[in-house]
């Protein structure tokens, strides 16, 4: 198993990687005014190096994430939705989490390999 670690101000994302499996686990807090400028950098790199898997993204241990988190957010489902064989985006049943698993469930309605529960 190949594993991958980030933190910033709270947010942590632990990004694994095990034969054509695949995880992203958000955990933390990601209330910082612009997460894009230090997670943007990083998109790119993460789902290059999913290519070709499975790919959950577990948001259920994320105890909060601000609206300006989403974009980024977004910008990761949607490139892993080009470069993987399959993407399932995992919120847990909270209030704030409801509205966020709403709105990509929407989204992703648009891509092609993306499964929002």
């Amino acid at each position: 198993m190949t594993e991958w670690s980030f933190e910033h101000d709270g947010l942590v994302v632990r990004i694994s990687r095990e034969g054509d499996r695949s995880r992203i686990e958000w955990s933390g807090v990601s209330d910082i005014r612009s997460p894009a400028s230090f997670l943007n950098p990083f998109l790119a790199d993460w789902s290059a190096k999913l290519k070709n898997t499975d790919v959950t993204v577990d948001l259920t241990k994320l105890d909060y994430m601000n609206s300006a988190t989403v974009k980024p957010l977004v910008d990761l489902i949607k490139l892993l939705d080009q470069t993987s064989r399959y993407v399932l985006v995992v919120f847990c049943d909270n209030d704030w989490q409801r509205a966020h698993r709403n709105c990509m469930a929407a989204l992703a309605r648009t891509l092609k390999r993306t499964k929002v529960q």
